[in-house]
């Protein structure tokens, strides 16, 4: 689409809100105020500005759902290239082919301004070259809070709402503002705002961080005067208020205080708060700052979450815990980004056996040996050191000597929900089939659907392909829906399974989270058999682009669809 902007004063988004804790909740006025109401601000008042799609059409109606379609639970590519085009022209600083989604648009408009690349499998954000640095900037003086936003949004990208404060005394001064405020309105308030407002004005924030589950999802948490509603209110209105005292009197005062908007989903309605201590992360050693926001990622994407109405709920309590209780096991394994993030084209033709077994090897000698597997390897060479078998007496003819070695298991997941037809189900086994007995290996299978079938292990050793399609056939077919994340969640739960070469096949119809979430680093994907070409590529192309957030390396796992 070619979006036409004219008389349109470019705009600077501001995450500043005060949406009312009195009354019905409705957070539209304020996504309106914030993300729509800034674009189509004319350059010249004496005529409006003028947005007309590539048809010629009038389209500053649909700006704010086409906003709300980009902050969903999946991710909407149509909306999303629409909206970023749009950015792209009515922003100061906005760079429209960012591989971040719209739902980190202030990410990408604070990293424009700066300067600062989207980050990538070339470009690494973390403490030591962009959080410490910008954080001990900032506590001089001589750096802007939006260069310590981008540094920890660019490094962690939590799915969150944030605060940061300059040191623990700048958050004690809050409180007591808080409290000053909650006094003048108690008569007005349930009694659990009351007790959880008190158990706030307890928290210390001497340490990087402190965070707080305040809804188990959208519609929790928004009665009248709820401490959810309530707190962030009062947050909003207190940096608007040290935002006011800096710029009224006759000499600049230092804002100590700010918004965090790492997603903009959170901003209006955020089920979880961090309260950051810039001086802390200042102060601190990388591998700290690290841990702490790893720790928060880990607890965010958690699926169990208790929260409480009538005790302040912690976000990384669970985490904690379990840490002190691991204290003497060795740390986790942190990935980091696959492959390097290259333009790709897709086959102009399905691929053969030999296109893929030659992929899949190509990933296993890349992926290295390991102390033991199915997948045994074994080498043969010739050397006088060992006697020739034949003639034991003649030491002028060599010996030789098998070295066996193991590369990494092979684990086979088939999309067998209602999108794949039996006849494609068999044609992707027979081709699993012929390649696990050119590389004469055994192998892992799972079938899924919205359901994942029972592991599997299948032995195609040193047997007939009539054999291999009898064990396949005795293997449970799970039917439904698309649902990759299970997979994810699935190889991410085990260790073993995580060292595996795993290979989904499926046809793409699945639509990815619109969060951030941990996509396994082995796991590739090949096209399944007999479906059309054609459609298959404009799958995976919408599946790619959709997955940009998640894993901006994902076009080089697709294998055997790219050249």
């Amino acid at each position: 689409m070619t979006i036409t902007v004219t008389n349109q004063k470019p705009a600077v988004l501001d995450a500043l809100h005060t949406i009312s804790c009195t009354g019905d909740y409705d957070p539209m006025p304020a996504i309106r105020q914030i993300l729509v109401d800034p674009l189509l601000e004319p350059l010249n008042p004496a005529a409006p500005a003028s947005i007309l799609d590539g048809h010629g059409q009038d389209m500053t109606g649909d700006i704010q759902d086409l906003v709300v379609r980009c902050l969903g639970d999946t991710v909407d590519t149509s909306a999303e290239k629409t909206v970023k085009e749009l950015l792209g022209q009515t922003l100061v600083h906005f760079d429209q082919n960012t591989t971040l989604p719209v739902g980190e648009l202030f990410a990408a408009q604070a990293g424009s301004k700066h300067g600062l690349p989207a980050p990538s499998p070339n470009v690494l954000y973390h403490a030591t070259n962009a959080v410490i640095p910008a954080a001990k900037e900032l506590l001089a003086g001589i750096g802007e809070p939006s260069q310590f936003f981008v540094a920890l949004a660019y490094a962690y990208h939590p799915d969150t709402l944030g605060f940061w404060f300059q040191s623990s005394a700048a958050f004690d001064s809050f409180k007591v503002w808080l409290t000053q405020q909650v006094q003048t309105m108690a008569p007005a308030l349930p009694p659990d705002s009351i007790r959880l407002l008190n158990d706030f004005a307890g928290l210390s924030l001497k340490g990087l961080t402190e965070s707080l589950l305040l809804r188990q999802d959208d519609t929790d948490g928004n009665d009248e005067f709820s401490f959810a509603r309530l707190l962030i209110h009062m947050l909003m209105s207190y940096v608007k208020h040290q935002q006011s005292q800096a710029t009224s009197g006759h000499f600049a005062v230092p804002v100590d205080v700010g918004v965090l908007p790492f997603a903009v989903g959170e901003l209006f309605c955020p089920r979880s708060l961090v309260l950051v201590n810039v001086e802390a992360h200042a102060r601190a050693t990388a591998a700290t700052v690290t841990g702490e926001w790893n720790l928060i990622n880990q607890s965010l994407t958690s699926p169990v979450k208790v929260i409480s109405h009538t005790a302040l709920s912690k976000l990384t309590s669970l985490p904690r815990a379990a840490a002190r209780a691991a204290a003497m096991a060795s740390g986790p394994q942190h990935g980091r980004p696959g492959s390097r993030s290259a333009v790709v084209k897709f086959r102009k033709a399905p691929p053969t056996k030999l296109d893929l077994l030659k992929d899949i090897t190509r990933v296993l000698k890349r992926m290295g040996k390991v102390n033991q597997s199915q997948n045994i390897f074994r080498t043969t060479k010739a050397t006088f050191l060992k006697a020739n078998r034949r003639n034991p007496d003649d030491f002028n003819k060599p010996g030789r000597i098998t070295s066996v070695s193991y590369m990494p298991d092979l684990h086979i997941y088939i999309d067998t929900s209602g999108s794949i037809s039996e006849e494609n189900y068999q044609e992707a086994v027979m081709m699993l089939i012929r390649i696990a007995k050119k590389l004469n290996v055994n192998l892992y299978f799972n079938s899924f659907s919205h359901l994942l079938s029972q592991e599997t292990l299948l032995r195609v050793e040193n047997k007939s392909m009539r054999q291999i399609w009898k064990e396949f056939r005795k293997v449970p077919k799970v039917s439904g829906a698309t649902e990759f994340k299970q997979v994810w969640d699935y190889i991410n739960a085990s260790p073993v399974r995580k060292r595996r070469l795993s290979l989904m096949i499926t046809d793409f119809e699945w639509p990815p989270p619109a969060a951030r979430v941990d996509h396994p680093r082995n796991l590739y994907y090949a096209p399944c058999s007999a479906m059309d070409w054609d459609y298959m590529v404009r799958s995976a192309e919408t599946y790619a682009d959709s997955m940009q957030h998640i894993d901006p390396s994902i076009r080089q796992k697709l294998l055997g669809m790219i050249i």
